[in-house]
């Protein structure tokens, strides 16, 4: 009985690990293949972009940045040849980091959603005409997905 005992612990102690870490990775399994997905989708259809320091300094059309920036400032050619923007931004507040997506209306407010609540921090960065979108997850995990505007 203390030999069968002292295999159950074992096995309870390898299987209360195993969950640990298939809960560490839970970030790059599930979250951050869908956030990739939605901004590959967003920021291939942009004619052009702009990376910024922060949202407000986007919707302002401040002076642009080419890395470790927290907006990213996307342009459409719509059917009738006008102009759209959406911003892409990440923000912190109460503690929890969010990847918001923001449509601009015309009259100049503006309408958004959360893209995922579930990273520690992600920043934006041109390389080349390049759009990179570095995820952090909440165990140091990092993931950068790339994209390029048409």
């Amino acid at each position: 009985m203390l030999m069968l005992s002292s295999i159950l612990v074992v096995m309870l102690q390898q299987h209360l690990t195993f969950m640990e870490m298939a809960k560490r990775q839970t970030f790059l399994t599930n979250e951050a293949p869908s956030i990739g997905a939605l901004l590959g989708r967003i920021i291939n259809q942009a004619d052009h972009y702009f990376v910024y320091a922060n949202h407000d300094s986007a919707l302002a059309g401040g002076q642009p940045i080419m890395s470790n920036g927290k907006a990213v400032r996307l342009f459409f050619r719509a059917a009738d040849q006008t102009t759209r923007e959406r911003l892409v931004a990440v923000e912190t507040s109460g503690g929890v980091t969010r990847l918001k997506f923001y449509t601009i209306q015309p009259g100049g407010s503006e309408t958004s959603w959360v893209v995922s609540d579930k990273l520690a921090d992600a920043s934006f960065s041109a390389d080349q005409g390049i759009l990179n979108a570095t995820l952090f997850g909440p165990y140091g995990e990092e993931i950068t997905y790339s994209g390029g505007s048409r």
